[in-house]
């Protein structure tokens, strides 16, 4: 299930900094690609159904974006 206390928690972490890069990966994988979901759908997860703010929503979509670039060795020109 998508919405679940995992997922919550997985968020909250995700927006905290609280996560490794694989932690990360796994959880995007779990909630969000395996639902034909994207990052976002991430954003708007974090900034229409919590109160993280501007900030942990920065924080979350640095994070996701560094974890992917980095899983797939890519580096940003």
């Amino acid at each position: 299930m998508r919405y679940s206390e995992k997922m919550k928690f997985w968020l909250f972490d995700l927006a905290h900094g609280n996560l490794s890069e694989l932690e990360i990966i796994k959880g995007f994988i779990k909630y969000y690609v395996l639902y034909n979901q994207t990052i976002q759908n991430v954003q708007d997860d974090i900034h229409f159904h919590t109160n993280y703010g501007v900030l942990g929503e920065q924080t979350a979509l640095e994070s996701l974006n560094k974890a992917l670039c980095s899983y797939v060795d890519y580096e940003k020109e």
